[in-house]
């Protein structure tokens, strides 16, 4: 009786872990969908919105690797909008484009 108390006890505790597992937001599907509410607020030239929509991602999901890998390029698009005017810093955020965007190629060649 006792045994049997304790395998029901056991049994309960996996079916609840089970559920937690499953019923747990997948924060790269969660931080994909916030890359793709700062790439709408990007397309709608909210620049300030869009960064810190990416802020808030990378903040919220550190976990979300895919989608805060994609994230450095927008933001990199997002900080050389915001730069307009001011040509060094225009110039910089170009290169760091020009570099993010050679490395996620990279990236990219050696995952395949």
């Amino acid at each position: 009786m006792q045994m049997s108390k304790s395998l029901r006890t056991g049994a309960a505790l996996l079916l609840l872990s089970l559920a937690a597992c499953m019923s747990a937001p997948d924060p790269e599907q969660q931080g994909a969908e916030m890359l793709a509410e700062a790439r709408a607020l990007y397309g709608q030239a909210q620049y300030a919105s869009a960064r810190d929509t990416i802020l808030s991602m990378r903040t919220r999901y550190p976990m979300a690797l895919e989608a805060r890998r994609a994230a450095i390029l927008l933001m990199d698009s997002i900080e050389l909008q915001l730069a307009k005017g001011d040509t060094l810093k225009q110039e910089f955020y170009r290169r760091k484009l020009a570099h993010d965007k050679e490395q996620a190629t990279r990236n990219d060649n050696e995952r395949d």
